[in-house]
């Protein structure tokens, strides 16, 4: 497809949705969104006034104390979950071109990502029955209940990556613990919200409960940083940039509310001298390029043994030869722009660092000759490994010659890692063994998916890569309190 031809997108207005109202934000901050794929201007970016956040924030807690949310039953919040995943199944094409056009991921991708809504929200209410939150002790003899009950209400702070999902996911999961939700979706990529927003408006609607149960402001730092300061908000979830993250953590640290932050990880790969060349190359390709090298847990830095590294460039070049880079609403792209400006300068200039420091840099692949913002995917090879510490999040792959496999672990838990790590080898065993002793959350072998391992798996962020964890069960739980009130136990001594 000839991607001049491809028509100019159009988004609709950013809207917030307060207290069971939808209204234009107030706040211009000053900055376009643009076609990615162009760089034309589509519309400003816009940001909740304060009062109407605090508004927002202030309903929250009135519903939280009235219970009116909290004390509706497990099986109700579960039908309320499915509706917003009938509801959401209807219109997966039109999320998935919003976020195409404000994460510049191709479209291919973004569908995958538009479909997983459903599942998502289909998810949390399983979680829900399976466990409704009552953990009676059944050899008591007395009366005692164990429960774990909403904390407070919730504010989900999403990132530009993968906009819509954040959203829909963690405000799913909250939502089944029983907390009302505030929802501020990444000033750079706000339109999809909006399709989540209307969702479960709508369904609550439909069940006779009310709209402040959920709720959507927009803006940039100074909202999130108003969300995190609020003591009314008793949990916060954040993903995005450490940077970011180290801000929301400081913000929110007066009142001690529980924090699940997801932020950023150079995460290493290692190949072994038995990996086989081919198939490692095509899954780093797949995984350093995916989402436009946009997402936290791509690998990004890549530790291969002395023998196997002439022969693991050469393979990395040759695909990313092949590599499409184009348009993102063209279905024959493999790969898109970078999200904004902003996003393409700091991978450029990332870039540049690397090759002032003395990394070879191999870019190699074509990308259209437009005023949008491709950045062609690029392995460095050779940089100083004291400058290839900090994650990049873009298309950059570094990679390091190593003498062996225990140089390759020192190597990759230098890096600043936490969240994943990859291990490319022929002997699994030995691929365990050795991925049990990367430092971060998730090891996968042989494969750079984005998907989990199992479906019941659990991710913690270690190191500085965050706060808590990613995974179905860690999510409900981390939206959750214990609290057990009981008949003490006679004669004790002391």
């Amino acid at each position: 497809m000839n991607t001049h031809t491809l028509e100019a997108p159009e988004l609709t207005p950013s809207r917030d949705f307060i207290c069971g109202s939808w209204s234009t934000p107030g706040h211009d901050l000053g900055t376009d969104l643009a076609d990615p794929n162009t760089g034309a201007p589509l519309q400003r970016q816009l940001q909740t006034d304060t009062a109407l956040v605090d508004r927002a924030i202030g309903a929250a807690a009135v519903l939280h104390s009235e219970g009116t949310w909290r004390t509706t039953s497990p099986a109700q919040r579960a039908s309320v979950l499915r509706r917003t995943a009938d509801l959401l199944a209807d219109r997966t094409g039109e999320v998935a071109r919003y976020d195409a056009i404000n994460t510049g991921v191709v479209e291919t991708v973004t569908e995958l990502f538009a479909q997983g809504l459903s599942d998502a929200l289909c998810a949390a209410a399983d979680h829900l029955e399976a466990d409704p939150g009552c953990h009676d002790p059944a050899d008591a003899g007395r009366p005692v209940h164990l429960r774990y009950l909403p904390w407070g209400p919730v504010a989900v702070i999403a990132p530009w990556n993968a906009p819509s999902f954040v959203v829909a996911k963690k405000a799913a999961f909250a939502l089944a613990a029983g907390a009302p939700v505030i929802a501020k979706p990444s000033n750079w990529a706000p339109t999809s919200a909006a399709v989540v927003a209307e969702a479960i408006g709508q369904a609550l609607m439909e069940a006779g409960l009310p709209p402040e149960v959920f709720q959507l402001v927009h803006g940039g730092r100074d909202v999130g940083r108003q969300l995190a300061a609020d003591a009314r908000i008793r949990a916060l979830s954040f993903t995005g940039g450490r940077a970011a993250g180290v801000a929301v953590a400081h913000a929110a640290a007066d009142d001690c509310k529980a924090l699940q932050l997801e932020l950023g990880s150079n995460n290493p790969a290692i190949v072994r001298a038995d990996a086989d060349v081919d198939a490692t190359a095509d899954a780093l390709v797949s995984g350093f390029t995916k989402l436009n090298g946009a997402w936290c847990e791509s690998p990004g830095s890549v530790a291969v043994v002395a023998s196997r590294h002439g022969a693991l460039l050469d393979a990395l070049l040759d695909r990313l030869r092949d590599l499409r880079v184009g348009h993102c609403l063209d279905r024959n792209s493999a790969m898109g722009p970078q999200a904004h400006a902003v996003q393409y300068q700091h991978v450029s200039d990332a870039v540049a660092k690397l090759a002032a420091a003395g990394g070879a840099v191999h870019d190699v692949t074509p990308v259209p000759d437009t005023a949008g913002y491709f950045h062609a995917p690029v392995v460095i090879d050779g940089a100083p490994v004291d400058s290839t510490v900090d994650e990049i999040f873009g298309p950059v792959l570094t990679v390091h010659r190593v003498a062996d496999d225990d140089a390759a672990l020192a190597l990759a838990n230098s890096r600043s890692t936490g969240l994943a790590g990859y291990v490319f080898s022929s002997d699994i065993d030995e691929a365990m063994a050795i991925g049990a002793r990367l430092e971060c959350g998730e090891v996968k072998v042989n494969g750079t998916s984005v998907l989990d391992l199992v479906p019941e798996s659990t991710q913690g962020f270690w190191g500085a890569s965050g706060v808590g964890a990613h995974g179905d069960a860690e999510l409900l739980r981390f939206f959750r309190g214990a609290r057990i009130v009981g008949v003490e136990r006679p004669g004790l001594p002391l």
